[in-house]
């Protein structure tokens, strides 16, 4: 009985530290937050793949491991290819040799861009993990 609550903590975990990230002021205090994301991840889907070898919660496991294995990989995209390029544009935006030129204009073009896509992809993970909390007492019980 102690996997399936160790599953419902680290999601709840990950979920719950994609809260804090998103309010932004987290990311100025430690900047390696959305790795901690892949920690959590990584329990939460250990703790499913044991369940579903658990004949008791194979099937019910099964239905919770889709959307975290979304989350997890959405997780992994943005840790180790997005948010580099993202921190990348932001550090040459703030170089004092792009300042009021054409090339600046890219430069944040390219950041806003990159930007939304982070945001609309940490609402992807938020929204699939607070549908997994949410259905997690009644499939793993």
């Amino acid at each position: 009985m102690t996997l399936p609550i160790f599953a419902a903590i680290s999601l709840a975990l990950w979920v719950g530290g994609l809260g804090l990230f998103i309010c932004r002021f987290l990311d100025a205090i430690f900047p390696g937050v959305d790795r901690w994301g892949l920690v959590w991840g990584t329990a939460a889907m250990g703790a499913l793949i044991l369940l579903f070898l658990n004949r008791h919660f194979a099937l019910r496991s099964l239905v919770l491991e889709v959307p975290v294995a979304v989350m997890y990989l959405v997780t992994l995209h943005l840790t180790l290819v997005l948010h580099p390029e993202i921190y990348e544009l932001k550090r040459k935006l703030s170089l004092p040799e792009f300042q009021g030129t054409a090339h600046r204009q890219t430069i944040q073009f390219a950041f806003n861009r990159l930007h939304r896509l982070s945001v609309q992809l940490h609402g992807i993970i938020l929204v699939l993990g607070l549908l997994s909390l949410g259905l997690t007492p009644r499939f793993l019980r």
